[in-house]
């Protein structure tokens, strides 16, 4: 991950997506949460990452693969924000509660800040007389270190690694254990029943087959925009035409969808744009 100053002052970010590289952001004050990417934007991030680095070529459009955009609130006091700088006012979360209700609302927060979000909410919501089951539970971070050494103790006499795709960012093993912890177990006897399962299903998305059988069971994916952009980073990586033209696809939509494969792979293509 690099880190810069951008012209206007603020962090400018190039962190690496797999095979890709995300680069950004802008920042820009809206009066609405419908927004989309704008050429001002476009030219802010190429015109920065070719002032930043010394690339071979500039960035242009045309390496453009995907863009992603939103808005992020940002919480005033009863003083309220007019007159401020906006670039100065505070990126951090506030809960606001309604007692008589027993509501809480979270306004601002990031998701590098999800843990503390999390704690100040379950104080919060037992102090509205909401008991915790498992308050002192650990349901964050890696398993134990002996499932984890099984795993891929599992892994090597499989040979899994050796499976791994020239075009992977990293080793199979590593993968599977990074995405999944403990849930890659069942993976590995998939693969072990079926060495099929341990293959790449769409070249350069790094996802295998044994993957998708996960997503379809335990994900409840609706639409394939949903697994290729929300719980995959699959269409920021690979460029639409080349997606488009992906055999895999096809084999991924029958995975997740069963009967009605054919039917949302139209759909995603009709809805996001051609």
């Amino acid at each position: 991950v690099l880190a810069f100053f951008a012209s206007d002052g603020r962090l400018f970010f190039v962190i690496t997506m797999g095979p890709c590289t995300c680069i950004g952001t802008t920042d820009t004050p809206v009066s609405s949460p419908d927004v989309e990417v704008t050429d001002e934007d476009r030219d802010f991030v190429l015109d920065n990452i070719n002032r930043l680095l010394q690339l071979p070529e500039p960035l242009t459009r045309a390496d453009v693969i995907a863009e992603r955009v939103g808005v992020r609130p940002l919480v005033v006091d009863e003083r309220g924000g007019q007159g401020r700088d906006w670039t100065h006012l505070s990126r951090k979360h506030v809960v606001e509660v309604n007692a008589a209700d027993r509501h809480l609302s979270i306004f601002g927060g990031k998701l590098t800040d999800c843990l503390n979000v999390g704690e100040e909410v379950s104080a919060l919501v037992q102090e509205l007389g909401v008991a915790l089951p498992f308050p002192r539970a650990r349901w964050f971070g890696e398993p134990p270190a002996e499932v984890r050494d099984e795993f891929f103790h599992q892994a090597r006499l499989l040979d899994l690694d050796a499976a791994t795709s020239p075009t992977s960012s990293e080793p199979l093993s590593q993968r599977l254990w990074r995405r999944y912890g403990a849930e890659a177990i069942p993976m590995l006897e998939a693969i072990r029943a079926d060495p099929r399962m341990g293959e790449l299903l769409i070249e350069g998305a790094e996802y295998i087959r044994a993957e998708l059988e996960q997503t379809a069971r335990r994900e409840m994916v609706v639409k394939l925009e949903d697994f290729l952009r929300r719980r995959s980073k699959i269409s920021l990586v690979i460029g639409r035409e080349e997606l488009r033209a992906a055999s895999g696809l096809h084999e991924a939509c029958r995975i997740l969808f069963g009967e009605r494969a054919e039917e949302k792979l139209a759909d995603y293509f009709r809805t996001t744009g051609g």
